[in-house]
């Protein structure tokens, strides 16, 4: 089956550019999307490019820009996209789509504007982080299958969610997402004002899935479905956990940001949960001697 409305794409930063040849083709293969597209972060010189032309084969469109950070490329592409138009795909550059995602896409395309994909490698370690904000929905039959359908609640606005870890704002799986309905000008070009009023060494602190819930509960959006219908192929080039101060402060100027941008409670009650999560992680960094 050839996707003739679905636009596929994946985004990047340059030094992982192997991921291209590595696993977006495959994906082009098993979806052939009418058309698709890599965008690629952290490219500022004439030498890359010619690089990126070496790498990246023909019938792959290239765009590429300096944005130092994955919430602005996003903010890019959401844009990028209303010249497009269709449906949207993008996929993680680290994951391969399993084939059935054809079939899914006929069930959930129908259903909603928005939804994702988790991979079947978190699946099976039986992901609660997603669980506990997600009611099961229904099950998609597939030829040899059954395929569970969750709804995952984007903005978490339950007492416990104060003190949980993670974002009381979130898209849920992300190894795929699918735009059926884009989020419209005003409302990117706000929300980029919001994030460019974060310190851009802290930027990379605020996770993509974050940002999307953001977007998604602006567009009116409470819930997402999602499924499972991917392999996550991991890169192992990053350091592991982030220091928690760090995304306290920088989850704390984004809410603070979209606060004044939207004047909207559920924003007041963000920035309060990493105000206090800024105030514990200075205690038990004070505690733990290092400035002592």
């Amino acid at each position: 089956m050839k996707f003739e409305m679905v636009t596929l794409v994946t985004y990047l930063p340059f030094y992982r550019i192997h991921e291209v040849t590595e696993y977006f083709l495959k994906n082009v293969e098993i979806l052939r999307p009418r058309q698709a597209i890599v965008y690629i972060d952290n490219v500022y010189h004439s030498k890359q490019r010619e690089f990126i032309s070496k790498v990246v084969p023909d019938g792959v469109e290239v765009r590429f820009g300096n944005w130092r950070n994955r919430n602005n490329t996003w903010l890019t592409m959401l844009r990028d996209f209303h010249s497009i138009g269709g449906e949207i795909m993008v996929v993680d550059s680290d994951n391969i789509v399993e084939s059935v995602l054809t079939d899914i896409h006929k069930v959930l395309g129908a259903q909603a504007p928005i939804y994702t994909i988790l991979d079947v490698e978190a699946w099976r370690r039986s992901p609660w982080h997603f669980l506990i904000r997600s009611r099961k929905v229904s099950d998609i039959k597939l030829d040899n299958d059954t395929r569970p359908i969750y709804a995952y609640r984007v903005y978490d606005d339950s007492l416990s969610g104060l003190f949980r870890g993670g974002s009381v704002f979130f898209i849920g799986p992300k190894q795929v997402v699918v735009f059926m309905k884009l989020p419209d000008i005003e409302l990117i070009g706000r929300v980029e004002r919001a994030v460019n009023q974060v310190d851009p060494w802290l930027r990379n602190f605020i996770s993509d899935e974050t940002l999307l819930g953001v977007i998604a509960y602006l567009m009116g959006v409470r819930e997402v479905p999602w499924t499972i219908a991917s392999h996550h192929h991991h890169h192992g080039s990053t350091l592991g956990k982030a220091t928690e101060l760090l995304v306290a402060a920088a989850h704390y100027q984004f809410a603070k940001a979209l606060y004044r941008e939207f004047h909207r409670r559920e924003f007041m009650r963000y920035r309060i949960k990493y105000l206090l999560s800024t105030i514990k992680n200075l205690r038990n960094l004070l505690n733990s001697g290092v400035y002592s």
